[in-house]
């Protein structure tokens, strides 16, 4: 079983933000909603410059920006690039994207405490996020999804407590969660080249969900992954203060909590899913904690994580509709 395991790397701050929107899917259910302007890197742009601003950190230590999401601000080039320009931060910050959404935070993590125990800089910023909103037609399955992003600051300390991630993937999977059009496998000269195992569902641009072969896949998957995780780390789910998993659905969530004979915290009803965003915002501010997380998603693709945060390492959540308006470009004449 591989993991990842760091002690020279701590989580020095967390924010999260949010679109001002507060959109009601129903009476028991809320998503957040970006402006048509707004972005995932425009999300994660002001929750960056937040945490930045908060913990007082000189842009010049930092050595690289890496974002994650499934909904970049173009297929060329790299959001990250445009939001190293945005931040100010050193030319030769190493800058580029990760094309995941769910599992974001643990990727994030373990690829932000890669590159720290490579570089000689001392500090970087993993920035996750989605603007799900801009995927979806308005159906029940897919309009549970919201938009957030979350950026985090990554520091070298020396005998900092343990942080261990294990990632996984199942390619089986590819079509259960897919926009088939929009990059290069289907053009207009092969318009009606399906890739979706639910052709029907949606259009081709927009994104097809095969809701119940996810549910079952990750509804037996998940308890299984944990319950090896727990035992290969030598802990048991009672010595975590927090227990942050994917929020995706309530059925998954409520199966897996039964499973692992657990009460697992929600706030789907305020969020709904919001990919990557969804551990961060289930972290308590104002509390020192030792913080297991799951995450599942697209691909198949999940992770599970186990690290530690101080108390004054979870940042209030921001809510913004500011949007990069430099960053539209047009050729006409």
């Amino acid at each position: 079983m591989a993991f990842s395991q760091f002690n020279t790397v701590t989580i020095s701050g967390i924010v999260s933000a949010v679109p001002k929107n507060n959109f009601a899917i129903n009476e028991n259910q809320n998503v957040r909603r970006s402006v048509d302007l707004q972005t995932a890197s425009d999300l994660g742009f002001e929750a960056a410059s937040e945490l930045l601003k908060i913990k007082n950190r000189d842009v010049s230590q930092i050595g690289f920006i890496v974002f994650i999401s499934k909904t970049p601000d173009y297929r060329s080039p790299a959001s990250a690039i445009v939001l190293q320009a945005r931040l100010q931060l050193p030319i030769d910050c190493i800058a580029y994207d990760v094309n995941l959404g769910s599992v974001g935070f643990a990727v994030g993590l373990q690829l932000g405490c890669s590159l720290l125990n490579t570089l000689n800089t001392s500090k970087g910023l993993i920035i996750i996020g989605d603007t799900n909103s801009k995927q979806i037609d308005a159906d029940f399955n897919t309009a549970i999804l919201g938009d957030a992003a979350t950026a985090i600051l990554l520091e070298k300390k020396d005998n900092a407590l343990p942080i261990t991630i294990q990632q996984f993937s199942d390619g089986n999977g590819f079509d259960s969660h897919i926009i088939p059009q929009g990059a290069f496998r289907t053009t207009n000269e092969r318009p009606n080249f399906e890739l979706s195992s639910n052709p029907n569902q949606g259009i081709s641009n927009k994104l097809l969900v095969d809701k119940e072969r996810i549910h079952q896949f990750y509804s037996s998957k998940i308890p299984e992954s944990i319950t090896d995780f727990l035992s290969a780390n030598k802990s048991t789910l009672s010595e975590y203060d927090t227990l942050a998993f994917q929020q995706s659905n309530t059925e998954i969530l409520r199966e897996i909590a039964t499973k692992l004979g657990i009460e697992l915290p929600s706030n789907f009803k305020d969020f709904g899913d919001v990919s990557g965003s969804s551990v961060a915002l289930l972290l308590k501010p104002n509390k020192t904690q030792r913080v297991l997380t799951c995450s599942f998603g697209e691909g198949f693709s999940w992770a599970i994580a186990d690290f530690y945060v101080e108390k004054e390492t979870v940042l209030p959540l921001i809510e913004t509709d500011n949007y990069f308006e430099e960053g539209f470009v047009t050729h006409e004449m």
